[in-house]
């Protein structure tokens, strides 16, 4: 399992419901992701310097509790290669420690010159098998 954690002040609430807006929610999984590709030696500098970027082709997500202010985990774990796809579930555990959002994404990478899909290399899916086995 790979987490972050993220001190969410009044800047992160949505004023008329004093709570995360769900939407803004996706920003804080975005950053665990990133954390984790960071983690496993993949940072996204670097896959965006050989041309090549993570692209989100499907997002499957229940809200089960509000998520307010105060330090907030949020976790990727469970991740999985199917065909061409990285399949990643993960957990926003709110200012109580408790579930809040669980999330399921799959992504997809894609070739920035040609704008079309690619499969995974061989050295990431090396290492991201190696972290999901843990």
């Amino acid at each position: 399992m790979f987490s972050i954690t993220v001190d969410l002040d009044d800047a992160w609430l949505e004023p008329v419901y004093d709570h995360v807006h769900h939407g803004r929610s996706l920003s804080l999984f975005e950053r665990a992701r990133c954390g984790l590709l960071e983690h496993i030696g993949f940072p996204n500098e670097q896959l965006l310097a050989e041309g090549k970027v993570l692209v989100i082709t499907k997002v499957q997500a229940e809200y089960k509790r509000e998520v307010k202010r105060g330090t907030v985990r949020v976790t990727c774990d469970r991740a999985e290669v199917r065909d061409r796809a990285l399949v990643i579930h993960q957990t926003l555990f709110n200012e109580k420690g408790k579930p809040a959002i669980e999330l399921v994404i799959e992504s997809v990478f894609m070739d920035m010159k040609s704008r079309r899909g690619i499969a995974p290399p061989p050295d990431f899916i090396e290492a991201f098998e190696a972290w999901a086995r843990g």
